[in-house]
């Protein structure tokens, strides 16, 4: 059947589109109020030979119209126009770019478009430095790398889930987590999303039980699409926490919403946590993160030094990554120190150097040390008394201080932040996390910040030796 022979067939493009709309809403009834703000960004640009295009104003408007719609809009399509009706659609990246011709099965590569934010009034938590474009991958990490994209790109769609990455400490299991939680904001801004810590978790159910408000609780987790939990080792001992845990994690994966977990272990390593909840950890992918190898650790200093500005000669970048062989997080603190000695201190950038920064830094992994000791060498170096420390004083260089003294205490030692929230004061854990992330952020522009934590860290393990 031809378009001459439909009665009162559409005769252009606006009028076609604006038909798909309403078959749109009408299959999506109440629901469909984000999707229409959605579409108000697609504009019918022509029809002709039966084919209409649409203009979209990136990729990721291309890929979710033809994961969601396509099929139903070309249903329509044929309905109107006749058998040989398609579906096509020009692309544009930014207002200079020239328009990309796309039907389907030729989505390209995604990219991120600026502007795009959640329809709901929903935080995160997801800590917009971390991305995919500053994880670097290497043999150690592609598999939960790729994954993770996958999972970003179509989250509950995949037979990644739930997503359960892990690995040692500092192996970049948040990063990756939040890079994958950013990517999928992008893709997908109509998606609930948020982040959650094991201990912001824990607290946020307790703080339910406390105030008889668990359904309300309940019902903002069960409204998600994406949910990610880091650190999920965090919740064993904690019977009542698994519980809510479990009936949350059953609810989102029967209604094919996203589940992304990290943890120091594998999922059938992990002690203390109920059997039926680890055996649903394996419903999905495991995914490991293993310590970085040779190249990827060259390739990862260059990528920091590059981002610092830095040019350092080859054979210094080989020493370094030769011979720090551990973390991630290792190679990011000899960079720092690399930078604090130089910009600081006035010392040439030389292999020499490297070599002294390297040798006082490997021992650290193998030195144990308390938290009475940090607080005594802290004490000491900024001449201010224990006590003070522990205080609820906000006094600026009191404050520094401590803030340091966390961040040395949650990076070499393995209590959990409400132990170490114990230590300092009887303070909540988000007050010891907040330390945590101020020292992180600082440290990547505060070279004098940089130097007081590196000698601290000097002085402790010499003293702990």
């Amino acid at each position: 059947m031809g378009v001459s022979q439909v009665s009162e067939a559409p005769v252009s493009a606006e009028e076609v589109w604006q038909r798909c709309l309403e078959i749109i809403q009408h299959n999506l009834g109440e629901n469909v109020a984000p999707v229409r703000t959605f579409l108000r960004s697609v504009q019918p640009v022509s029809l002709q030979d039966s084919v209409l295009v649409l203009r979209v104003p990136s990729p990721f408007f291309y890929e979710y119209i033809e994961e969601h719609f396509s099929t139903l809009i070309v249903r329509t399509l044929r309905r109107l126009l006749g058998p040989k009706a398609r579906l096509e659609y020009q692309v544009f990246i930014t207002s200079e770019a020239k328009p990309m011709r796309l039907s389907s099965q030729e989505l390209p590569p995604p990219t991120v478009v600026p502007g795009l934010r959640p329809a709901q009034n929903f935080p995160t938590y997801l800590n917009p430095r971390y991305t995919f474009d500053n994880f670097i991958e290497g043999e150690c990490n592609r598999l939960a790398r790729q994954a993770a994209r996958t999972v970003a790109q179509r989250p509950g769609q995949t037979a990644f889930n739930p997503l359960f990455i892990y690995g040692e400490v500092g192996q970049g299991k948040t990063h990756l987590v939040h890079a994958l939680g950013n990517y999928a904001r992008m893709l997908h801004p109509e998606k609930i999303l948020l982040y959650y810590t094991s201990e912001r978790f824990t607290n946020e159910y307790i703080e339910a039980v406390r105030k008889n408000k668990i359904s309300e609780f309940l019902q903002r987790l069960h409204s998600l699409d994406i949910i990610i939990v880091d650190d999920i080792q965090f919740l064993t001992g904690k019977p009542g926490t698994q519980d809510i845990f479990f009936h949350i994690f059953n609810h989102l994966h029967q209604n094919n919403r996203q589940i992304v977990l990290t943890a120091d272990v594998a999922p059938q390593e992990l002690r203390g946590m109920e059997e039926r909840i680890v055996s649903r950890f394996g419903w999905g992918l495991a995914a490991p993160l293993f310590p970085p190898d040779y190249q990827t650790r060259l390739d990862i200093l260059r990528f920091k030094l590059q981002q610092e500005g830095v040019e350092i000669a080859e054979d210094i970048l080989a020493y370094i990554a030769e011979n720090i062989q551990t973390h991630v997080r290792d190679l990011e603190s000899v960079v720092i120190q690399l930078l604090a000695e130089t910009s600081l201190r006035r010392r040439e950038l030389s292999l020499e150097l490297a070599q002294q920064i390297v040798a006082r830094f490997k021992p650290l992994r193998s030195r144990a040390v308390t938290v009475e000791q940090i607080l005594r060498v802290v004490s000491n170096y900024f001449k201010i008394h224990v006590d003070e420390l522990r205080s609820k004083s906000r006094k600026k260089q009191v404050a520094y201080a401590r803030h340091i003294a966390v961040f040395l205490a949650r990076k070499y030692t393995r209590h959990a932040l409400k132990g170490l929230g114990e230590y300092f004061g009887g303070r909540d854990h988000s007050t010891i996390l907040h330390s945590c992330q101020w020292i992180e952020e600082n440290l990547r522009v505060s070279k004098e910040l940089a130097m007081h934590v590196q000698d601290l860290e000097r002085i402790l393990f010499r003293t702990s030796s």
